[in-house]
């Protein structure tokens, strides 16, 4: 491959041994620069082209989905109200009912009108709603009028050859006498089968296409529109001219088509494409095309022409003082020529190699020592916030067994002081922070047990923990101390029974750790004040309390989670308190079970 190079370049090279520095430099100009920036400046145009093909194609969908939402609402409209007719008892039996004479049936249909909606609903973006029915007897009204009549109608036809229950018609009509003023025929029909019955009924509902233009219209479209039933155009932004699928181009593979299939009509919604995107985006950004041109080409060019005999020299000697890619060295330079600002960048750069060499054997050495000095001091706090928060507990394990001893005298003492030993064999394990949900569960168990002998029947408890969260590792004495807190400021004060719940569950990605008690809560100010001690503890701050339990905990916590960690507080006075404690499960690890 090198020799192959060698043959190749050596050519070239005999080539430039020949030509002037000047030609040279324009050589080098027209392929590293010129053309570079040639096809920089294709890709910027191509996508500024781009940019304006996407909000072209962008206002057209959206066009399409306000057309395609005002019809799905129409139809769907027609759909609820024809079968509304279909289940209306009183409409029905005045279809089947025969009359005998003319005041007979003029007498029940004015009855049904009023009772029924046919009259209120008719103007609602519809020009018609009729029942036919198949019985003579019938008068032709407004609402309800003879099958017999439309037998020889296309919509009728066609209804009864798609042999469905319900279907959209649309064609065009040159010579059938209708109520619309508009030869576009816009039907929704369906049959009225909901009561049993010898007599044929369908409800037919109509619109009038000119209306619907009008409607349509009103929608500002700027670019051509066509809604299409099947072969038909119910509606044109170009007028009446356009009838047939067959007179839109649909060519145009930039056209945005929504497709609806209901009640067994193909309803395609068309919007055309017909701008120019070429000339509108270089009428739209033409002063930044001028702007690119001139800082791309002709700027360059200047600039490259002004430096050729004073900078290349010197920037070659700069760049081989830089060494290769594969040694990652900076080599000196010698004789450094020239007083202008690159000597002195060169003069600089010498200084920097010094700098750097050393900086190579020092700074990074320091930045390891500095590493490792604060996952020190990080482990050193650990350890100290645990050795605090174990006398907190063991002083308070230690005062209940006291009271107790003082007050019943040595029955039990037994007991507690085994209550005691499972509470603290947590502490045994110095420099160990963490145990399972399961142990720290067990500590607690020990812990209410042994306050249940001080406080008697005024202390109850209940402890739930989902079997899968049982081995998730947090720090020791975190939860107990929650529990512990809410034992003797929740429940201590309390004259009355109170309740101790302990719930532990995870959702799918967080675990939930909740402490409740019934005791006498807190006021909203003084939760306030809590969750904002949480929030801000640190390591001197707690040194700084008289009372560190919770904010122990809560930082312990902050610090093992990275402070992604959520506290939160409910609290009613007089009421209870409940602690919820929120943490991502990435955040947690995970001892396989014994």
């Amino acid at each position: 491959m090198r020799k192959f190079l060698k043959l190749l370049v050596k050519p070239i090279e005999k080539i430039f041994n020949n030509l002037r520095f000047r030609h040279k430099f324009f050589v080098l100009y027209f392929t590293c620069v010129f053309i570079p920036l040639i096809v920089t400046d294709i890709i910027i145009v191509n996508a500024v082209y781009e940019q304006e093909i996407r909000a072209i194609k962008y206002d057209m969908e959206y066009i399409a989905g306000v057309y395609q939402n005002y019809f799905e609402n129409m139809l769907s409209s027609d759909v609820t109200l024809a079968e509304s007719v279909n289940k209306n008892p009183k409409i029905n039996d005045f279809a089947v009912k025969e009359y005998e004479n003319g005041y007979d049936f003029w007498a029940d249909y004015t009855s049904i009108i009023y009772d029924s909606f046919l009259e209120t609903t008719s103007g609602l973006n519809r020009n018609s709603i009729v029942v036919y029915a198949d019985n003579d007897t019938l008068l032709d009204a407004q609402f309800i009028k003879k099958l017999s009549g439309v037998y020889t109608q296309k919509w009728y036809q066609d209804f009864i050859k798609s042999e469905r229950k319900d279907l959209i018609c649309a064609y065009y009509d040159t010579n059938e006498k209708s109520e619309f003023r508009s030869k576009r025929k816009f039907y929704y029909i369906k049959r009225m089968d909901y009561y049993d019955s010898s007599v044929g009924k369908i409800v037919v509902i109509g619109h009038d296409s000119s209306t619907l233009q009008s409607t349509l219209k009103s929608f500002n479209s700027k670019y051509p529109a066509y809604v299409i039933i099947d072969d038909y155009v119910v509606f044109s932004t170009e007028g009446d001219m356009v009838i047939y699928r067959s007179q839109v181009d649909l060519t145009n593979k930039n056209n945005v088509v929504k497709k609806l299939n209901i009640a067994g009509a193909q309803v395609d919604i068309i919007i055309v494409n017909q701008t120019k995107i070429i000339s509108t985006a270089i009428k739209d950004h033409w002063p930044v095309l001028v702007v690119l041109f001139i800082v791309t080409i002709i700027i360059p060019l200047i600039m490259l022409m002004i430096i050729e005999n004073t900078v290349i020299k010197r920037i070659a000697i700069l760049e081989n003082a830089f060494g290769s890619e594969k040694t990652n060295t900076f080599n000196s330079i010698n004789n450094v020529e020239g007083n202008d600002e690159l000597a002195s960048l060169m003069k600089k750069y010498n200084k920097m190699v010094d700098i750097t060499n050393e900086l190579v054997t020092t700074v990074y050495k320091d930045k390891i020592k500095e590493q490792e000095s604060d996952i020190a001091r990080q482990k050193a706090e650990l350890l100290a916030l645990q050795s605090q928060i174990n006398p907190h507990f063991m002083f308070n394990a230690l005062e209940s067994i006291r009271m107790h001893s003082l007050l019943k005298g040595e029955t039990e003492t037994a007991s507690m002081v085994d209550k005691l030993a499972v509470m603290e064999r947590q502490n045994v394990e110095w420099g160990k922070d963490f145990v399972t949900i399961k142990n720290e569960i067990e500590s607690i168990e020990a812990y209410l047990a042994l306050q249940s002998y001080r406080f008697g029947d005024r202390l109850s408890f209940d402890i739930d923990v989902e079997e899968e969260c049982e081995n998730y590792l947090v720090p020791k004495l975190t939860i107990v101390t929650f529990v512990e807190n809410a034992c003797v400021h929740g429940i201590e004060s309390k004259a009355t029974q109170g309740w101790i719940f302990v719930r532990v569950y995870k959702s799918e990605k967080d675990l939930y750790i909740e402490v409740e008690d019934t005791g006498e809560g807190m006021s909203d100010e003084k939760v306030e004040e809590m969750l904002k001690d949480i929030e801000n503890a640190s390591i001197e701050s707690i040194k700084a309390r008289k009372h560190v339990g919770i904010m122990n905990a809560c930082l312990r916590l902050k610090m093992v989670t990275e402070r992604a960690v959520q506290f939160d507080i409910e609290s009613e006075v007089g009421v209870g308190m409940s602690v919820i404690i929120k943490i991502p499960l990435d955040k947690l690890k995970w001892q396989e079970g014994e």
